[in-house]
């Protein structure tokens, strides 16, 4: 028999009966073991009402008695503390999830060399905060601190509480958020904690997760592939600071005890740990990346495939993590969803899985049956729309009215009605008919190299081996800078439409503006550069042409720029006092490939003057390369056609580039590489044109190296 009252007493420990009533229970010491702080009675029988005749008892208070029978225990959870549990006594059954699990199998990761602070946070997750968060004794039966009571919210507290993942407590001053539900496509329910207040005291540093812009780069074409996706709650919170993480549910005080999503930190704590296990698993030679909980695996051979995913899974369930079998494709494939994206490797093509089309078709079919557009519903469309452009081709492009249609709305309150605009009408009847297409995951190796310039008094472009020149009509001359740069595409493409027909160019410009409203189909800055950008993508459309940006400092594109201004290209060349020293390291070269009769460093060359008897050939790019070792050093803005012509030759060559950060052609360079590169510095003594006999312009500023480079195509 235990007894009930309606105070606190010490000792006494508290039940929640419903959720306008509290009760305290005193149990014996001996029969502690059966409920603690923890414990949450749901239901009990008054077996008789005695008098309460306790010394210095309250006034007015009552007490009863209670049977061991007549008590319901819904979950027994033992105090948080820092576990005493050793490996050696644990049962590993992956089948029966712990909240918090990783905990029990942190001397496995320490085996495996886990740095010692994924171990410390192992044993118990502590919040970074840099200032306390204020506690709040909360007000169980007040709605101030509640979360919303519903059927669906009941059954998902009910599970969390009966996985572990929540926590019953005592009344006690804490941290109090609220929880709410996001529906999902199968109908379930997803919980999300709402920690934006408590994120107010967290330090939450910087970094980077994988995002799906990374996927292709780790593809290869005709790739098998197959993803795991991993159960929640693995991570434990520690024990003093779960305080800062409850939740008052229909009267009851919660708390969590793993790591929620809902925290700022939790997807940099996340990443470390499962970012760690990708990379041992690298280390064993298995192709993976990991976002977060998702890890996508990818081979060329489904039978290997097939035996590394047993690996993988071996490998998680040792550490102790869980896989949700459900959500997991363990059976290699070449087409499937990954980070919202459905990838198909064998026909080449990423596109939006057939749910969020249809979502999204939902989105844009009742604005337009409305005719109008909310703050709230313009924010969500264009998110999304960013998001689909990854896919859909063209996509950005045409969302261009709706980003000016948000820019308006954004300036009124957020339940205003905004008509919608002719260019968001446009753009929404677009999304309509083009939402279902798909996009290359790779595009085409390049077929075309163009490098343009502008200048005030003309513009200048190379393709290929064709130079171009024109001056500006009276309606161009006083244009920005920035349209002249785009102009002069645009002029390229309507000359040689026919001749870059179902081709890919690679597109070099000194202008940054430019290259970011064709890497980007436009921008939210100039409606006189969009007009320009609508017109060089008409014609990319029309003539199925791939064009792809990229930017080239200013004191490397000489050549384009000379073409703007009507002058003759430089021709750059390193002085014999510095390739002596070179050869001395690298070898003597048998042939310099992009020389002339006055610039060569070797008495072997090929020049591009078709009058110079004394060339071995004309034009590098005419004829295959195999070379015992060659010397190569072209203009700066050929680097990449280099590089591409490289895949079909045989031999060494030292091959002499720029350097300047986050140049986009250095990885592929840096697979071809046989040693490490040779930097040149003092280039003011080194380097001159042999057009001018002087230094470059700005050559205090340059840096070139030489690398010795293997030929073949390199993965």
């Amino acid at each position: 028999m235990y007894l009930l009252m309606d105070v606190a007493l010490p000792g006494a420990f508290p039940i929640q009966t419903n959720p306008r009533r509290v009760v305290f229970i005193l149990i014996p010491r001996r029969d502690r073991d059966i409920i603690t702080i923890m414990t949450n009675v749901i239901h009990f029988r008054i077996a008789t009402e005695v008098p309460f005749v306790k010394e210095g008892a309250v006034k007015g208070a009552r007490l009863w008695t209670v049977t061991k029978d007549n008590l319901t225990i819904r979950n027994v959870i033992q105090p948080p503390r820092r576990t005493t549990l050793e490996e050696e006594n644990v049962s590993f059954d992956n089948q029966t999830f712990r909240a918090g699990q990783l905990l029990l199998y942190r001397r496995r990761w320490a085996q495996l060399g886990a740095p010692i602070f994924i171990q410390k946070i192992l044993q118990g997750y502590r919040i970074p905060f840099f200032q306390k968060p204020p506690l709040v004794l909360p007000d169980l039966a007040g709605k101030r601190f509640c979360t919303r009571t519903s059927d669906q919210m009941t059954t998902v507290v009910n599970q969390m509480i009966n996985h572990g993942v929540l926590e019953v407590v005592d009344h006690a001053p804490s941290f109090i958020s609220n929880m709410f539900l996001v529906p999902k496509s199968d109908g379930s329910h997803r919980p999300i904690f709402n920690l934006s207040a408590l994120n107010d005291y967290v330090i939450t540093d910087k970094f980077r997760l994988i995002n799906v812009y990374r996927v292709p780069d780790f593809l290869q074409s005709k790739d098998w592939m197959c993803k795991i996706d991993l159960s929640h709650f693995h991570l434990p919170i520690s024990a003093s600071h779960r305080r800062f993480l409850r939740l008052v549910y229909r009267g009851e005080l919660l708390q969590m005890s793993c790591l929620p999503f809902g925290l700022s930190t939790a997807p940099k704590v996340f990443a470390s740990l499962t970012n760690w296990v990708a990379q041992t698993l690298r280390e064993q030679g298995i192709r993976i990346i990991v976002y977060l909980d998702d890890f996508l695996l990818a081979h060329q051979s489904p039978q290997v495939l097939q035996s590394q995913v047993q690996i993988v899974l071996e490998r998680l369930r040792y550490l102790g993590w869980q896989v949700n079998l459900g959500k997991s494709i363990t059976k290699p494939q070449q087409k499937l969803i990954f980070l919202g994206v459905q990838w198909d490797t064998r026909k080449n093509e990423k596109s939006l899985p057939s749910e969020k089309g249809l979502s999204l078709c939902l989105k844009i079919t009742n604005i337009l049956s409305k005719g109008f557009v909310t703050l709230k519903e313009l924010r969500s469309l264009v998110g999304f729309l960013n998001f689909a452009s990854f896919v859909v081709p063209k996509g950005r492009l045409h969302y261009r009215g709706l980003l000016d249609l948000l820019n308006v709305a954004s300036k009124k309150t957020t339940s205003s009605r905004n008509p919608l605009s002719k260019e968001a009408l446009k753009n929404l009847t677009w999304w309509l008919q083009n939402h279902c297409l798909p996009s290359c995951v790779h595009l085409p190796a390049p077929n075309h190299f163009l490098v343009t310039d502008a200048s005030d008094l003309a513009w200048g472009a190379q393709l290929d081996s064709r130079a171009f020149s024109g001056q500006w009509t009276d309606q161009e001359q006083d244009l920005h800078c920035n349209q002249k740069e785009l102009l002069a595409v645009l002029k390229v493409l309507q000359v040689q439409h026919r001749f870059l027909n179902r081709s890919t160019v690679l597109w070099q410009s000194d202008n940054r503006t430019a290259v970011s409203y064709i890497r980007n189909e436009g921008g939210t800055k100039s409606t006189a550069l969009m007009k320009i950008t609508f017109k060089i993508f008409h014609l990319l459309e029309l003539h199925q042409i791939h064009l792809s940006a990229y930017h080239i400092p200013g004191k490397y594109n000489s050549h384009a720029d000379h073409l703007s201004r009507y002058r003759s290209p430089p021709e750059w060349h390193l002085v014999p006092a510095c390739t002596e020293i070179i050869f001395r390291k690298f070898g003597i070269p048998v042939i310099d490939l992009f020389a002339s009769k006055n610039a060569h460093v070797v008495a072997n060359y090929v020049s591009l003057d078709q009058h110079d008897s004394q060339a071995m050939f004309h034009n590098a790019f005419s004829h295959q390369w195999s070379y015992q070792l060659a010397w190569v050093f072209p203009p700066p803005y050929l680097i990449p056609r280099v590089l591409a012509h490289l895949n079909q030759a045989q031999g060494t060559f030292l091959l002499v580039v720029p350097w300047w950060k986050r140049v986009f052609w250095r990885s592929d360079l840096k697979s071809r590489a046989l040693a490490a590169p040779f930097t040149i510095r003092r280039l003011d003594r080194y380097l001159i044109d042999k057009s001018t006999g002087l230094p470059p312009p700005n050559v205090r500023e340059m840096t070139l190296e030489v690398w010795k480079c293997g030929a073949g195509r390199k993965i």
